[in-house]
């Protein structure tokens, strides 16, 4: 099934739309809203298989993001709210080029062997 995204924009108007309070992007990768939802982040180019993305535990704890992280709230099957990421560039470490609130649930479904990320699947996937 194809991920529904709206057209991509600035990140800064998406994290806001996720419900992330911040006046501005530099240096998030996500956070925990007001309510305690979770968003996180993806580059586009960062797909695993069909319709997976990897997402990264950030090193800094803007947005509350790396605190999840910390006291587990990040764990195989915790839903989160998901912003993909275009690079500006075509070589990893390129900056944001544009940035996409997807309108789907998703869920981590794994987290990584070395503790430095996990991996988010649309919570309509069927196994």
């Amino acid at each position: 099934m194809a991920i529904d995204l709206p057209p991509f924009g600035k990140f800064l108007d998406q994290l806001k739309a996720a419900g992330i309070q911040t006046a501005t992007g530099r240096g998030f990768w996500g956070g925990v809203t007001p309510s305690g939802k979770i968003v996180v982040t993806s580059w586009t180019d960062q797909r695993v298989g069909e319709d997976r993305f990897k997402i990264w535990r950030p090193k800094t704890n803007h947005g509350g993001l790396k605190t999840a992280w910390e006291v587990g709230n990040v764990r195989v099957g915790t839903e989160v709210r998901v912003i993909l990421i275009r690079r500006r560039g075509k070589l990893p470490g390129s900056s944001i080029g544009a940035a996409a609130l997807t309108r789907e649930k998703w869920r981590v479904v794994e987290l990584l062997p070395d503790g430095k990320g996990g991996v988010v699947e649309p919570m309509h996937k069927r196994h």
